[in-house]
C-alpha cells in the first residue's frame, strides 16, 4: 500500500475511533463501526481506493439530468424525482 494510502486509511479509523468513544459500550452502532473499519481496510490493502474516492465523489456530487435525460426517464416510467 502507497504512503498515501496509508496516511488516509489511518485517518479515516481515526475519526471512526473519536465516533466510537462518543457512543455508549453498548451501542449497536458500534458494530457498524468495527465493519466499516474492517471494509476501510479491505478496500485500501485490495488497491481500491481509487474506486471507492470515485463512488464516494458520486454519491457527494450528483450530476444534474439534463432536461433530455428526465424526458427520457419518464418515458420509461421511471420518476426521476424520487428517492
Amino acid at each position: 500500500m502507497a504512503d498515501a494510502d496509508d496516511s488516509e486509511l489511518f485517518r479515516l479509523c481515526a475519526e471512526l475511533e473519536q465516533i466510537g468513544r462518543s457512543l455508549p459500550g453498548s451501542d449497536p452502532k458500534r458494530e457498524a463501526l468495527k465493519k466499516a473499519a474492517l471494509a476501510l481496510h479491505i478496500v485500501f490493502d485490495r488497491g481500491f481506493r481509487q474506486r471507492l474516492e470515485e463512488q464516494y465523489n458520486a454519491l457527494a456530487n450528483p450530476r444534474v439530468l439534463t432536461q433530455a435525460e428526465r424526458a427520457h426517464l419518464i418515458s420509461l416510467g421511471i420518476d426521476p424525482d424520487a428517492d
